[in-house]
């Protein structure tokens, strides 16, 4: 566990060294500088816009090569290749001290761990942009022998029972990252069982006891917060107002995976299908009840009365951290966290039980309407700033670029081949919807029936909420709106998404009996198999509606997918109702397309 003495002074480094617009940063120039000494070595590491040359065309490097001091550039050696990934340092999803901390080492013994980077052959292929030589087998079995297997920080991670059942998707297992297989499950119940619902873990799941935990607000007198304030876990729960939401919560990410196609992969993690999204009853305490505690005006800022011009962002910082001890953080604009009706909790109880050490046990925040990055879990640390602090990867990964913008081209070379000002760091997440039944590539009763049933889930970010969700037969030729299915009784009815008045935090569900088309029923009274493509799309309380295509919606870091939705079925004539029905196929491994099946 982190001493707050080193995460103090850690949080102060990062704080005073942040740039007005965190990005990606290009080679550092000690590193640029090592360019000379590898070239005396035949060594010429990648550039941008030029071809890598040929594995036979490259030098022969021995051991020693690879151990020796390159002025700071990356080198790591894999399967008998030398690597200088230095120039992918800030790109690396996983952040750059992982990519540091392996220096003149070989990633086998990293990847046995991160495996994610063995099963996606783009990844692999992507590695082999940055090669710069060739060991002899002897070198490279001896490059192995020399690195010492990677400690695993996972072995403590919680149970998970529902994973031993076959009930979760992983898109990766280290780091934990899980969303249920059966979407069913996101309409079965308005509130998402606590161990179904999605988990985005970015590092390890921290075992944090409760008598132990302490949350820290930052001294700041720019903020009026004039020293550093320190609460227990029982401090929170007893010297503040306890507040309930009903939320939605998503990944930035979630449908990312239908962004991917044969020929342009997502150099992204981890790969979602539909199924990062969840919807609870969160409990706890208001930020702003604690910054106001802590001294600083919150309401005059509501009011507008109280201006602090230094003060824009709020960073919260997380007790998990990678191998080099670099805390996960996330930010939010300061005037969500300020605003009575924003929402923004310290919550300590989901569901009515207990917050689940996957979702962020003792304390997480809970920041309704924003993206899913933005509610940081095992929150340990609040601090008021100007700038977001350089521990926020989503100020990274989480940016929104037009569509020819391209990982190869313009990402991995950083920050001097692209214009962040066109790539919006995301706060909130624009409006969506999920088909959960039928499945995808399912079969269906195709015997004596005149109809089909559809459910699925929409939501919009921003407490923007639902207006409307409709649901086609044929492909989106034609549509007719979805019933909403009837929310708990003890949810409170708020103001209508359509008052624009935002606080429309949860999704909403629907459920449709639609008759099947006249060719459709014709086919199976011939008793052909007849293949259907279902779509649904949803309109947001701004009446903002979803776009057609994923060509539409495609950006480079796979955020912000919310084209129609669409799940393709075969109704089966020898099927009648009540008969069991075949399971549908395995969704393709993490990173590949649905068409690889084929």
């Amino acid at each position: 566990m982190w001493g707050n003495a080193a995460r103090r002074a850690l949080m102060r480094g990062v704080l005073g060294t942040a740039a007005a617009g965190v990005g990606f940063g290009g080679c550092c120039t000690w590193a640029k500088e090592g360019r000379t000494q590898c070239q005396s070595l035949g060594v010429v590491p990648a550039e941008p816009g030029k071809r890598r040359r040929s594995n036979r065309d490259l030098p022969t490097l021995t051991v020693a090569d690879v151990l020796n001091d390159h002025n700071g550039r990356i080198w790591v050696t894999f399967k008998g290749g030398v690597y200088d990934v230095t120039d992918f340092l800030d790109a690396h999803p996983g952040g750059p001290a992982r990519i540091e901390m392996v220096q003149s080492q070989d990633l086998h013994a990293f990847w046995s761990l991160y495996t994610l980077h063995l099963e996606r052959q783009h990844i692999l292929d992507l590695l082999e942009e940055y090669r710069i030589g060739n060991l002899s087998p002897a070198d490279a079995k001896r490059m192995e022998e020399l690195t010492q297997p990677l400690f695993s920080m996972y072995k403590d991670d919680p149970d998970r029972p529902r994973a031993k059942e076959g009930k979760l998707r992983n898109p990766s297992t280290i780091p934990w990252n899980s969303e249920p297989k059966d979407l069913n499950v996101l309409t079965d119940t308005f509130f998402t069982p606590n161990d179904l619902f999605f988990t985005r873990n970015h590092n390890n799941a921290p075992e944090i006891e409760r008598n132990e935990y302490t949350l820290e607000v930052e001294e700041n007198p720019a903020a009026g917060i004039t020293k550093t304030h320190t609460f227990t876990l029982e401090q929170l729960e007893t010297l503040f107002p306890k507040h309930e939401v009903v939320a939605a919560l998503q990944c930035a990410g979630n449908r990312q995976e239908d962004f991917v196609t044969k020929d342009r992969p997502l150099y992204v993690a981890p790969h979602w299908r539909n199924g990062a999204i969840g919807n609870a009853r969160w409990e706890g305490v208001k930020v702003r009840d604690v910054l106001r505690h802590c001294g600083m005006d919150v309401d005059g800022m509501a009011l507008g009365t109280k201006n602090y011009p230094d003060v824009k962002i709020c960073n919260f910082i997380a007790e998990d951290a990678d191998e080099t001890g670099t805390p996960y953080a996330g930010v939010l604009p300061v005037e969500k966290v300020v605003d009575p009706f924003g929402d923004a909790l310290l919550a300590y109880k989901m569901n009515g039980d207990t917050l689940p050490r996957d979702h962020g046990y003792p304390i997480r925040l809970l920041a309704p309407g924003h993206a899913g990055c933005r509610n940081v879990k095992w929150v340990r640390n609040i601090v008021l700033s100007k700038q977001a602090s350089e521990l926020d990867s989503g100020s990274k990964l989480d940016r929104h670029f037009a569509p020819d913008v391209d990982f190869m081209d313009h990402i991995r070379w950083g920050e001097e081949h692209l214009r962040l000002d066109q790539g919006p760091v995301i706060q909130t997440l624009p409006v969506t919807s999920v088909i959960c039944d039928p499945p995808m590539y399912g079969t269906v009763w195709g015997k004596n029936v005149k109809d089909i049933t559809v459910k699925g889930i929409a939501y919009s970010g921003g407490g923007r909420g639902i207006c409307r969700a409709e649901v086609s037969l044929d492909g989106g030729k034609t549509f007719t709106a979805a019933e909403k299915i009837p929310r708990p009784t003890e949810v409170k009815k708020g103001v209508e998404p359509q008052a624009g008045q935002g606080r429309n935090w949860a999704w909403e569900q629907f459920s449709e009996t639609i008759p099947l088309p006249d060719d459709v029923l014709q086919k199976l009274h011939k008793g052909q198999k007849t293949d259907i493509e279902i779509v649904m799309r949803a309109i947001d309380g701004d009446f903002n509606k979803q776009p057609e295509h994923m060509e539409q919606a495609w950006n480079v870091l796979g955020i912000c997918a919310n084209h129609w939705a669409r799940v393709n079925v075969t109704l089966d004539p020898s099927l009648k109702p009540g008969d069991k029905l075949p399971s549908p196929p395995p969704t393709p491994p993490p990173g590949y397309p649905y068409s690889t099946r084929d």
